[in-house]
């Protein structure tokens, strides 16, 4: 699960003015500090020095959701004994609106207020978990996963105001985040950031550090690691992504628009409370929570997942709507284009790789076939732009769509403009082309983009994202992919090898397959004589593991040929309720089936074909 947010390198900006160490109230300057070293009950104390007040009551806020969540967490449900003071440390009233907000009086003798950060990773509470990479993590002498929506607030009207964050670590802990610190030492550090957007925009993770610094395209990539039982490194890691980055650097025209990055990467080594694995995308950052494996076996989903994220330099970045840009932490307004944010970059992200060698047009096919299955799992007629707009509430049982059908929306888009020009323009270059027309200070508005589009390419899109993103057809993917030579048909007959039609899962506690029903099982798989409840054991002689599983299943089904021999070893209970190996055994004999989403690469294009294609997937 992927799942968009804004970041600025803490700057060297108006030092002098930003910088408060008397501990006294500045106007427009929050000063924030948190010192990791004192943990009690899985808890820690945010301290605020606040902002100069000329009001009777002031409210402050934690954010009810951030950007690229899109869902409602509600971190002010994770604060308790939230006190306010003056300053000769005298209480002042205060009044708890909701779960996000307090609102306290005699505002303007306001001098100090703290209260207790429960981290979400570990919360007793039991429904809405948050998505790890958007959570908090405390680990007393361990790891911190700074998130800092989850610990830092605001006043309403000075989200725009200066915050200096001090925090205080523990011996030999590193603080890896895109910010830059404004003075650093072994126990504490601090940074000066330029309003909460920002600071929201910029994750922290706090341990003994195990980092790697990559240069690539005129920026240094950090690559920050925690793996608990030391199974995977930073340096590992570094080196199986540095070719995507390389790649990407080349994608979006040899160097890349930002000079600093920071992977943040936590594995964990026991089960999460949202049950998900992923990452959240910042503009200078990426936060990420897989499980611990080694290096080589991360590899790939690293690779993926980074591709996906890294690619956020680009939208939100230069290119966001007014709804991001002055996004609202409690009462948001959704913008309609996910098909941007989410479904271009994800279709960046695998076109990337086969555009600049790093697979093959056979796995990018695969990739395609992949999201064609996602997609389908979701509503085709609800317009796209409708789904956005409403994904937090009305529609988000359909969010993850942005992923599949985003990504198919931008496959399409890319060859419809190829075709258009002749090969010359596509959306690497409509997107520099709005990064130009807006940038990082000037967003769009919603209603304008289709249109504004339209101006810098052909009337053709306009009348594309009408019937296919604003309107309820279905992407016309067997027009747009016979353009390139790649034969695709929804579904087909088909004959050819199964394991008889059976269902199949994978039970942790055995680390087994395990047959789940036997509902539509076929004449193969009846002369076989599966029953339900039976678990592998071997397959044809080798015996099966988790690491070999889905190498020999793929194997059998796409080179096993009629006549074949076919013997598995099962686990099956007997009448008494015991386990007893049980040999089954048979012919392959193949089968008509329907197959679905059946994607080829024409063995002879016609010159046209052939040509579009080059343009579409050749540097």
């Amino acid at each position: 699960m992927k799942k968009l947010a804004m970041c600025v390198w803490a700057c060297v900006f108006a030092f002098s003015v930003a910088m408060a160490d008397n501990g006294k109230p500045v106007k427009n300057l929050y000063q924030f500090s948190v010192d990791l070293t004192r943990v009690k009950n899985d808890k820690i104390t945010v301290e605020l020095v606040a902002p100069e007040m000329n009001k009777k009551e002031v409210v402050y806020y934690m954010p009810k959701i951030v950007p690229g969540t899109y869902a409602n967490y509600n971190f002010g449900r994770f604060v308790s004994d939230f006190t306010a003071r003056d300053k000769k440390g005298k209480v002042l009233p205060v009044e708890k609106l909701d779960e996000n907000s307090w609102k306290i009086k005699d505002a303007n003798k306001l001098s100090r207020i703290s209260y207790t950060v429960e981290d979400t990773w570990d919360t007793d509470q039991e429904k809405d978990f948050v998505f790890e990479p958007g959570g908090t993590n405390i680990e007393e002498n361990t790891n911190f996963v700074i998130n800092t929506h989850g610990f830092f607030g605001y006043f309403d009207d000075l989200k725009r105001a200066n915050y200096q964050v001090s925090i205080t670590k523990p011996q030999g802990f590193y603080g890896s985040t895109s910010l830059t610190t404004t003075k650093t030492s072994k126990d504490q550090d601090t940074y000066v950031i330029n309003s909460y957007n920002d600071l929201v925009d910029a994750p922290m993770m706090y341990n003994k550090p195990d980092t790697t610094i990559l240069k690539v395209g005129g920026a240094d990539i950090l690559v920050s690691v925690y793996s608990p039982n030391k199974m995977a490194s930073s340096k590992e890691i570094a080196t199986n992504i540095n070719e995507v980055l390389e790649a990407q650097k080349e994608y979006l025209g040899g160097e890349l628009p930002i000079k600093k990055y920071a992977f943040l990467i936590y594995l964990f080594d026991k089960p999460t409370k949202s049950g998900s694995m992923g990452a959240l995308e910042h503009s200078y950052s990426s936060m990420y929570t897989l499980p611990e494996a080694s290096s080589d076996r991360l590899a790939q989903t690293v690779r993926d997942v980074a591709a996906h994220e890294f690619f956020h330099i680009v939208t939100p970045l230069s290119i966001h709507s007014e709804e991001i840009h002055n996004f609202d932490f409690n009462t948001p307004q959704m913008s309609k284009h996910l098909w941007l944010y989410e479904g271009v970059t994800e279709y960046f992200a695998g076109h990337m790789q086969v555009k600049h060698g790093l697979i093959d047009l056979a796995q990018y096919a695969d990739m395609i076939v992949d999201k064609l299955f996602q997609a389908e799992q979701f509503n085709d007629t609800l317009p796209f732009t409708v789904m956005s707009k409403n994904a937090l509430e009305l529609h988000k049982d359909q969010y993850q769509n942005v992923y599949a059908k985003g990504a198919l929306i931008g496959v399409c888009l890319d060859i419809k403009l190829r075709e258009l020009s002749g090969g010359k323009y596509g959306m690497q270059n409509l997107m520099k082309d709005l990064a130009k027309t807006y940038g990082k200070e000037k967003a769009f508005k919603d209603e304008e983009l289709f249109d504004q589009i339209a101006k810098l390419t052909y009337p053709e899109i306009r009348t594309f994202f009408s019937r296919y993103v604003e309107g309820n057809e279905s992407l016309p993917l067997e027009e747009m992919l016979g353009k390139v030579g790649i034969s695709y048909k929804a579904s087909e007959k088909v004959k050819g090898v199964t394991l008889g039609n059976i269902g199949i899962n994978f039970n942790p506690e055995s680390s087994r397959l395990v047959v789940s029903s036997v509902a539509q099982m076929n004449d193969f798989g009846k002369t076989i004589g599966f029953q339900e409840g039976d678990e592998f054991i071997s397959f044809n002689g080798t015996k099966l593991t988790t690491e070999n599983i889905q190498e020999i299943i793929t194997q059998y089904i796409t080179t096993a040929k009629e006549g074949d021999n076919l013997e598995i070893v099962v686990a099956r209970k007997d009448e008494k309720g015991k386990e007893v190996e049980k040999k089954l055994a048979a012919k392959v004999v193949e089968t008509e089936k329907e197959q679905r989403h059946v994607l080829q690469p024409l063995e002879t294009p016609t010159p046209e074909q052939a040509a579009l294609q080059q343009a579409w997937l050749k540097p």
